[in-house]
């Protein structure tokens, strides 16, 4: 983004703060994780405890709250693209200080007495209490689940469907009328010959005509198939972002509530642990499948990379 000012505009302030959010997920909670992990027990006490248990639970419904924002605003963009409510600087924060309230409100009960954070896996990482079975402890799994995970995944799920129907009615509605209005063009201009040309400019002007239709025609079919690329793009990208989705926090979902409900004998500090793994994956591929997606980010990595191996390869010709 610093090298192209294209790249510092409001829509990507999102995939910012999508890479803030996943980056703060991975260095607070692997950092704990991995110095727990070696020393074979947590060491930094109940408040280490509830600050790794704060940190996951911020950063990791940030991130789907803020995946969910993304949906929205592309969704608008769909939708209303010539409409008055533009994606400017204030709204796009205003946007992302929602998504981080919203985020935090799920994961603070703990701290207030409802329910409370306790390890998990091998005793070197914690979470929300999902073992015991009392009445609040299952309201508030139940709460949490239902806001942190299955509002958003609502939200992402329906505004790409919508994204994807409105794209198919618009890559069918311009076929039809391009191909209408080649077949006008080609008759008007078969039919606009003037009666007082001689033969051969009356066979110079219908080739003219020919090639002005046949070049139309082929403008009017490359507007279709730009359609088509970037309706085959949305399809590809609502996939990777509801597979990843749905691979890292499903599982961990599933087992918070079933284990509410007398499944806890598959719970096993094996599962718990692998589970925690899975949620971490989101905050590895979320960043790469948004910023990779987009064509502009794409040429500035390609530059940067040229020029890496360009001075790269300056500075081993001075060598020798």
């Amino acid at each position: 983004m610093k090298r192209d000012p294209n790249l510092r505009q409001p829509r990507n302030f999102f995939i910012i703060n999508l890479a803030i959010t996943d980056l703060g997920l991975l260095l607070s909670n692997n950092t704990l994780h991995v110095i727990a992990s070696f020393k074979k027990q947590w060491i930094f006490g109940q408040i280490g405890c509830n600050l790794y248990a704060i940190c996951g639970g911020v950063f990791g419904l940030g991130s789907i709250t803020t995946m969910a924002a993304i949906s929205i605003t592309r969704l608008v963009a769909v939708i209303r693209p010539l409409s008055s409510l533009t994606l400017s600087s204030q709204f796009t924060i205003k946007c992302l200080i929602c998504s981080w309230i919203y985020g935090s409100i799920w994961i603070m009960p703990p701290l207030f007495g409802w329910s409370r954070f306790v390890f998990e896996g091998f005793g070197t990482t914690c979470t929300f209490d999902y073992f015991s079975r009392g009445y609040w402890d299952k309201l508030f799994i139940l709460t949490l689940v239902t806001g942190g995970f299955l509002i958003p995944l609502s939200i992402i799920l329906l505004s790409y469907k919508f994204i994807l129907i409105k794209l198919n009615r618009r890559s069918r509605r311009l076929t039809y009328r391009n191909s209408d209005e080649q077949n006008l063009q080609l008759r008007s201009r078969q039919s606009n010959v003037y009666s007082f040309q001689s033969a051969n400019s009356v066979t110079d002007t219908r080739k003219q005509s020919e090639t002005v239709t046949i070049c139309e025609a082929n403008g009017e079919n490359h507007i279709v198939q730009n359609s088509y690329l970037t309706e085959a793009r949305a399809r590809r990208t609502v996939l990777y972002i509801c597979a990843i989705f749905c691979i890292a926090w499903a599982p961990y979902a599933l087992t918070a509530v079933l284990s509410q409900f007398g499944f806890d004998r598959f719970i096993t500090p094996y599962t718990t642990a692998m589970l925690g793994l899975f949620t971490k994956t989101a905050a590895c591929v979320n960043p790469l499948i948004y910023a990779l997606s987009s064509v502009t980010f794409r040429q500035q990595l390609r530059s940067l990379m040229n020029s890496f191996y360009t001075c790269g390869q300056t500075s081993h010709s001075l060598s020798s």
